[in-house]
């Protein structure tokens, strides 16, 4: 497998689906703002979004790949009959979980937005929307076990696509919104969140087609708890909990960040910027590493194993530390840039830009987190990160009730971050003394490097700022603000690339090179 291009066709999909979601956003923060409306939303819009990343963007697959990878190397009836065997008991176990969770609704919410109570009209539209949107986890559980078959035969692009299809019909619920001229309404929140269920049957029916041509589609039968069914169980749940760590931690802060009016629209809006180097980053390498591994280990090819995991954690930090750095530099400029117009305020922007600089702190952490369990679950190891990520929820979660009392939602997003370093050191020292893989110092030298890279690119990005400021009263407006970010970003790009190239950081060609050698 050439994991340069399978992940270039990844993160070519997942940047287009992402820069969609951007202008998604923009529109609804046009459209809902920051306010009891917006907030009410958000919540419920957690749901899916947390189920989407929770088990598209990986984990559950965690489970379900080393398992089905094995089985397809002794014949494909095999491997395709564990497969229905998965989706018949994934399906009926949720299908009766949806209809539990729609009937006592009022009280999830009481436990995920308990700060919601004191505004009945807040927790009664909430306790709606999120009703709309629940059947969303029925939709993604299955997408994610069928994009996990596509993705153990190296069919990586359709699944990674499928997002597009989120943000599409989002955007085309958001212009009705706007064209019938409701904005900021209870009922412009149901439409937008009708949207989600919409888009969730539509990448299920999509991926769905996509599978039956491959011939590789399961079918729903009745139940049986199998050995290879309990094992993927056994398998699943650990691992749900280890790679969602980051969503879940996002969950705790907006349960408690529900006591603060605006908060969740904050946070929200800042986890939106953050996602989009996590995704092209963490969640790429993450997926394309997971089967690699898992073919390593079967065949106890440590050596090359030990190459994957190096070359991947190397290539992430490269493009991590920079990326934190900059979003550090021009949180308040990306904010105001995306998000400052109509129902979105000045004061929204610099509240939504000190969560940003919070997030990006941890920016590295979350992406090595992503990348580091694919070693465990390559091997069907997902006690141990499950166990990490719980004490990393443990230290959220303490930390997140002390700051939030000092300074305010900022200190949930600081917790967050905290957090997910404490558990990507965990994982660190868990494959270290596991000996399976030896770490090489390249690793730590293109820590260094791209931190001395990193700060160069910041130091000129000051000074740029600090001259440019003073002729911008004279020219502002959206154009002039569009045009000032992207020369920043333009500039810190080349900056960055110029000075990792002169000190050996970026080398793509040999990369490549001991890549193709590796297949």
């Amino acid at each position: 497998m050439n994991i340069i291009k399978s992940g270039f066709n990844i993160a070519s999909v997942t940047l287009i689906s992402r820069l969609l979601g951007f202008f998604r956003d923009i529109l609804i923060a046009a459209t809902l703002g920051t306010g009891v409306i917006a907030d009410a939303f958000f919540m419920a819009f957690k749901f899916p979004n947390i189920f989407r990343r929770l088990f598209a963007e990986g984990a559950l697959s965690a489970a379900f790949i080393p398992i089905f990878s094995r089985k397809l190397t002794v014949s494909k009836l095999n491997a395709k009959k564990f497969a229905s065997e998965t989706v018949s008991v994934l399906f009926w176990f949720l299908l009766i979980l949806t209809t539990i969770a729609e009937i006592f609704m009022p009280y999830i919410i009481y436990m995920i937005a308990p700060g919601f109570m004191e505004d009945p009209e807040k927790l009664n539209l909430t306790i709606t929307l999120t009703r709309i949107a629940f059947p969303y986890l029925l939709f993604m559980s299955l997408i994610a076990l069928i994009s996990g078959i596509l993705n153990s035969i190296e069919k990586f692009t359709a699944a990674a696509a499928l997002p597009i299809v989120l943000n599409m019909v989002l955007i085309l619920f958001l212009i009705i919104i706007l064209k019938i001229n409701i904005p900021n309404t209870p009922l412009a929140a149901k439409y937008l969140i009708s949207g989600v269920f919409v888009s969730g049957l539509l990448q299920l029916l999509l991926i769905v087609y996509i599978c039956k041509k491959t011939g590789y589609l399961p079918s729903i039968k009745i139940p049986k708890l199998t050995p290879g069914v309990k094992k993927f169980l056994f398998l699943g749940f650990p691992a749900v909990i280890a790679g969602g760590i980051t969503q879940i931690n996002l969950l705790i802060g907006s349960i408690i960040a529900s006591f603060e009016n605006g908060a969740i629209s904050y946070l929200y809006y800042a986890d939106r910027i953050y996602q989009l180097p996590l995704a092209l980053i963490g969640i790429t390498i993450g997926t394309i590493l997971l089967p690699e591994l898992s073919r390593n280990y079967k065949i106890k090819d440590f050596t090359k194993a030990s190459f994957t995991q190096n070359r991947a954690l190397g290539l992430a930090l490269t493009m991590a530390i920079p990326a934190a750095f900059g979003m550090i530099v021009l949180s308040f400029d990306i904010i105001h840039v995306l998000f400052e117009r109509m129902n979105f305020t000045s004061a929204d922007t610099l509240s939504t830009s000190h969560a940003l600089i919070a997030f990006s702190y941890g920016l590295p952490a979350f992406i090595l987190i992503k990348i580091l369990q694919s070693n465990f679950f390559a091997k069907e190891n997902t006690l141990t990160p499950m166990w990490f990520a719980l004490v990393s929820a443990i230290i959220n979660i303490m930390l997140s009730i002390i700051l939030f009392k000092k300074i305010g939602f900022v200190g949930i997003a600081v917790s967050t971050s905290i957090s997910a370093w404490a558990n990507t050191i965990l994982l660190l020292l868990a494959i270290s003394r596991a000996k399976d893989i030896i770490f090489d110092n390249k690793i730590k030298i293109n820590f260094l490097l791209a931190i001395v890279c990193s700060s160069i690119m910041v130091g000129f990005l000051y000074f740029v700022k600090k001259n440019i400021l003073v002729i911008e009263k004279y020219f502002y407006s959206d154009l002039y603000s569009f045009l000032i970010l992207s020369f920043y970003v333009l500039m810190g790009i080349i900056i960055y690339w110029a000075t990792a190239h002169m000190t050996g950081l970026l080398n793509t060609k040999e990369i490549a090179k001991k890549f193709r050698k590796t297949k």
